[in-house]
């Protein structure tokens, strides 16, 4: 009867102790990954020591820029093709639109890994026509 208390007691302060210390905030870092959106599949990577991005459309890089810090969820994104304010979920995951692909309906882009690794899938002849979508 006595252990019982005690796992019981023991229990109880894990829970509040899990429940009062904070969780990790997401950070944008790493790589993001959409889901198929129509015949198309967005990529971006996002790296933490210069605050650099760069985003591709079905492999083809299609722009690159720069993102500030707004708050502890919110950045601004800043590049020569567009300009737009993201929000992290809690996940680590975040929404765009990109109105030529998914008729102006935003789309989740998913954290596959944190790596701050630099990404490259080759040369392709049709990045402007890729390009064009950001438009």
């Amino acid at each position: 009867m006595k252990n019982s208390k005690l796992i019981i007691l023991l229990i109880a302060i894990i829970f509040i102790l899990w429940s009062v210390f904070p969780k990790t905030k997401p950070l944008l870092k790493g790589f993001y990954q959409s889901e198929m959106i129509g015949s198309h599949i967005i990529q971006r990577l996002v790296r933490e020591e210069d605050n650099s991005f760069v985003e591709w459309i079905n492999n083809r890089e299609v722009d690159r820029g720069t993102y500030e810090k707004l708050d502890d969820k919110s950045y601004r994104i800043n590049s020569n093709r567009q300009n737009f304010e993201i929000t992290l979920n809690d996940d680590n995951s975040f929404e765009i639109v990109i109105s030529k692909l998914n008729d102006g309906t935003p789309f989740i882009m998913k954290n596959i890994t944190t790596d701050d690794i630099r990404y490259g899938f080759g040369k392709f002849e049709d990045v402007d026509e890729y390009k064009s979508l950001l438009d």
